[in-house]
């Protein structure tokens, strides 16, 4: 009786060898990665996004605008194109989110050298930046602000993600313009450090 189970057992045995034998199989490494996200949203008072992280910048339908009939009119306010969403003290007209995980450096600037020398000297931009949790504009008027040009202004060297968010007010001045339309370029570079 040993002898056929032993013989059972070794059959057995036998068969389930190449079985065993012909499983095959592959293998591959499986990666989990924490990226760094490299993302600085910039948005136009009450309206849609820019993406600052796309390769040379994303246009937007949103751009902003300094409205007058007065051809020799002064410090006005920026305005949504389009809309009635025009900067106050309470509100500037741009504002620029960290809303990724590394830090940025942020500035800002505009595609006119000189402003004197532009149009006969007909218009000029001047700026006030702020990123304090309520930040507000408290000078009764920006004549003391800085021209904004081609120089880039750092707005911020190391902007992180838990930091306020920075506002920008922009006022335009009119002075002897003729009437018409002049359209400029207005720049905010994200540098992302580490």
């Amino acid at each position: 009786m040993s002898k056929k189970i032993v013989l059972i057992l070794i059959a057995i045995l036998a068969l389930s060898i190449p079985v065993i034998a012909s499983v095959e199989y592959t293998s591959t490494l499986l990666y989990f990665n924490v990226g760094a996200n490299n993302e600085v949203s910039v948005q136009l008072y009450n309206s849609g996004l820019w993406n600052t992280t796309a390769v040379a910048g994303t246009a937007t339908i949103y751009n902003v605008e300094f409205n007058t009939t007065n051809q020799d009119a002064q410090w006005i306010n920026g305005t949504v194109t389009g809309s009635a969403n025009t900067q106050s003290s309470a509100n500037g007209i741009i504002l620029i989110d960290n809303t990724g995980t590394t830090n940025a450096v942020i500035n800002i600037s505009t595609n006119v050298s000189d402003w004197a020398a532009e149009r006969g000297g007909c218009t000029n931009l001047h700026y006030f930046t702020n990123n304090s949790a309520a930040a507000t504009y408290g000078a009764g008027t920006p004549a003391t602000e800085p021209q904004l040009n081609t120089t880039n202004v750092t707005l911020d060297g190391s902007f992180t993600p838990t930091e306020a968010v920075w506002e920008v007010w922009l006022w335009g001045n009119f002075s002897g313009c003729t009437t018409g339309t002049t359209v400029e370029t207005l720049y905010v570079f994200a540098n992302f450090t580490t």
